[in-house]
């Protein structure tokens, strides 16, 4: 699991809560080259973005195909743009710690 920081501060509180839950995920700034090349061929990694703007550049990637096999969950974003997007998870602000452990468990499983 990786976590995108777009919203650094509430990128590093996901990443804690879902490592104090036993969930590993590794935190980064944006999905780059050598991020992306690191998944398997066939895999289909989950991707959070924690991304409390009106734009989210990591979800609207993924709506043009850039992150290929991968599982998206937007968390606090209010980007118009993905309201209509099908597959795109979106866990609202203020955050409901059990939902989105449960959610991610679930992805991750």
């Amino acid at each position: 699991m990786v976590v995108v920081g777009e919203t650094p501060s509430l990128g590093r509180s996901i990443g804690d809560l879902l490592l104090s839950e036993g969930i590993p995920c590794r935190m980064v700034a944006d999905l780059g080259p050598g991020e992306l090349g690191s998944w398997l061929p066939g895999e289909e990694p989950v991707v959070l973005v924690a991304c409390n703007e009106a734009y989210c550049r990591t979800a609207r990637r993924w709506t043009r195909g850039e992150l290929p096999g991968a599982r998206i969950v937007v968390v606090g974003a209010r980007d118009p743009g993905l309201a209509g997007a099908s597959g795109v998870r979106v866990v609202p602000l203020p955050l409901e710690r059990e939902r989105l452990v449960a959610l991610v468990r679930d992805l991750v499983a």
